[in-house]
């Protein structure tokens, strides 16, 4: 498996989508395994000549050759899947930022997500022109034929209690913040912040904030491996906290979790290999 990251060129588009990634697998005997876990970003897949076989927290993706394409969302599951490539594979996926996709899709984000990993067809010329894009040999002209087509969809998108309540999340140290807290700091009832969430983040508020902590955790760990023992201080209020939500997310114990940390990408895609 060969997989090659890309940050936005456009200016436009750095402010809403984090990255692309190519993923190939050139040989049909070839399969590779790995545990991906919940993410604050809304994913977007595209791979050619591919089936999915979706199960209980695990994903097969296998070549298909009577298949032209296959698009999906990642947006709201919440516990690890194990995902399963087997054969030949060519994929790019776009990770867009908390809230970034709003600005590409004509509907709310809750319009598209329903159902495990659900397809994902926003416009009538999106799979035909993924399709085409997949066809491209290059892999660095791929992506520049993909942010075109992301422009020419692009259309202004404001949430301000969102985007106030995400600044308080990810930009403040105020994650442990109730959400009593974050009604009376917005001026707005929580039943109203939860159906934002749900409408245009397809998360609640609770669990992007634990996901938020358990990401940081990752990336404190992955910027000090000589560390020594388990921090808590990446907003966990104690032990128990830190392990019961890492065994929700990621179905391990920190400890377990940790040991495994050199097989996990270190930068925005963080998966663990087996």
């Amino acid at each position: 498996m060969t997989i090659k990251i890309y940050r936005p060129e456009n200016p436009i588009l750095k402010k809403y989508i984090e990255c692309f990634y190519t993923l190939e697998q050139t040989s049909e005997e070839s399969s590779a395994t790995y545990f991906t876990f919940p993410s604050i970003y809304t994913i977007v897949t595209m791979s050619e000549k591919t089936e999915t076989l979706i199960m209980e927290n695990k994903m097969t993706i296998r070549y298909c050759q009577s298949n032209p394409i296959e698009t999906n969302l990642v947006c709201n599951f919440n516990e690890p899947v194990l995902i399963n490539y087997e054969g030949v594979i060519n994929e790019i996926t776009t990770y867009f930022k908390p809230l970034g996709i709003n600005a590409f899709i004509p509907n709310n984000l809750r319009d598209y997500a329903e159902g495990n990993f659900p397809d994902f067809n926003p416009y009538e010329d999106y799979k035909e022109t993924m399709a085409a894009i997949l066809s491209i040999k290059d892999p660095d002209e791929k992506i520049r034929v993909l942010e075109l087509y992301w422009l020419s969809k692009f259309r202004p998108f404001e949430n301000v209690l969102l985007a106030e309540v995400l600044t308080e999340m990810l930009h403040t140290n105020n994650i442990n913040q109730s959400m009593m807290k974050l009604s009376y700091t917005t001026g707005r009832s929580r039943t109203t912040i939860n159906k934002h969430f749900d409408q245009h983040i397809c998360k609640t508020p609770s669990q992007f904030k634990k996901i938020i902590r358990f990401r940081a955790a990752i990336q404190s760990r992955l910027d000090d491996q000589n560390r020594v023992g388990l921090s808590y201080s990446v907003d966990y209020f104690d032990q128990s906290h830190m392990i019961r939500d890492f065994k929700k997310l990621t179905g391990f114990t920190p400890k377990f979790f940790f040991s495994k940390i050199t097989t996990l990408e270190k930068g925005v895609i963080k998966w663990m290999f087996i």
